[in-house]
């Protein structure tokens, strides 16, 4: 199908604010969703139209849906102060968001930028996930996003809808990856939570782009009682799962230094991360540091497989890990932000 008139959530965030540039390189009309008092709107690339409202309540933007040919569905919340907040976000809004566009006289294609943290780690006895393989997230956030992929299941004969489901999204204007490489870049240290950590599926931010378009062009929907995994794409750049140990390793080569690899314990960890919890309760701020995201920092692998992205879609990431984090590193020293 071809990508004319499209309606995006997310757009002021990482990812996009990304996807809302490369539609309208396309030559789309990209209609973005931006909170009421948000100063988002200042972000957002020149030539989109701005739609105000809240994700949680489509029906104040059910006007602006009408006509579109695609809804990419990006907004989410990857930490919050309580579970309920999480659930409200990336399950229930979803859900609603899905409903309206399913109740339009022509329903849109509908693209949910969902997590590998909904599907989970491989299997016992895998040394990869793909598709086929039953969903069992380790995380609140992981459930959370996985239950937005349910009410998504359950429209499936109402809603043309396809899930991609990344891992790791790396590259420019990230504040969440630029901490890692500030980091690494001043104090030459990589901290770790275990002596043994994950296998990482990792992911440039505009080879994910090129793959939530193609997967909404050319991509498989979900189909009630279909085969397993129909409707779902893992991206990633399979070539390599460096642990986040070496994750740290390839970035300080990125930037030129070397690094030390100082691991905690996992108690230690999980200690730490309970604090921070506490005190995002307390202050109303959350924080990146949760037990949640020791949870999926102590997994025992994040390794999945993008073949069905490269077989079905001809997905084929250009450049490898080490070349996108030098492009990444770059970006960042010009800016300012190591």
């Amino acid at each position: 199908m071809s990508l004319q008139t499209v309606f995006l959530t997310g757009a002021t965030g990482f990812i996009g604010s990304h996807l809302a540039a490369a539609l309208l390189q396309r030559g789309c009309e990209v209609r973005c969703l931006i909170r009421p008092g948000s100063a988002g709107a200042v972000s957002l690339p020149p030539g989109v139209v701005p739609v105000v409202g809240r994700v949680e309540q489509p029906a104040g933007y059910r006007d602006a849906l009408s006509g579109c040919d695609t809804v990419f569905h990006l907004a989410g919340c990857v930490t919050a102060v309580s579970r309920t907040a999480l659930m409200e976000t990336n399950g229930h809004a979803t859900a609603r968001l899905a409903d309206v566009c399913a109740a339009l006289p022509v329903p849109p294609r509908f693209v949910f930028l969902s997590s590998l943290a909904a599907a989970g780690p491989p299997p016992q006895g895998r040394v990869r996930r793909d598709e086929t393989d039953l969903a069992a997230p380790v995380s609140h956030y992981g459930r959370s996003k996985r239950a937005g992929e349910v009410a998504l299941e359950q429209l499936a004969d109402r809603l043309p809808v396809t899930i991609v489901r990344p891992g790791i999204v790396y590259g420019r204007r990230d504040p969440k990856i630029a901490a890692v490489f500030k980091a690494i870049h001043r104090t030459g240290v990589h901290v770790v939570v275990g002596f043994r950590t994950p296998p990482l599926s990792l992911i440039y931010v505009d080879d994910l782009v090129d793959l939530i378009v193609r997967a909404a062009t050319d991509g498989e929907t979900l189909e009630n009682a279909g085969p397993p995994g129909r409707g779902y794409y893992l991206a990633c750049d399979d070539s390599d799962h460096p642990t986040y140990w070496q994750f740290g390793r390839h970035i300080a080569a990125a930037l030129g230094r070397g690094v030390f690899v100082w691991p905690l314990w996992r108690w230690v960890g999980r200690t730490v991360g309970g604090v921070a919890e506490a005190m995002a309760r307390l202050t109303g701020d959350a924080s990146l540091l949760t037990l949640d995201k020791i949870r999926e920092a102590t997994a025992r692998s994040w390794a999945c497989s993008a073949a069905k992205a490269r077989e079905q879609l001809a997905f084929a990431p250009p450049l490898p890990l080490d070349a996108r984090l030098r492009e990444t590193a770059a970006w960042f020293r010009e800016q300012g932000w190591l």
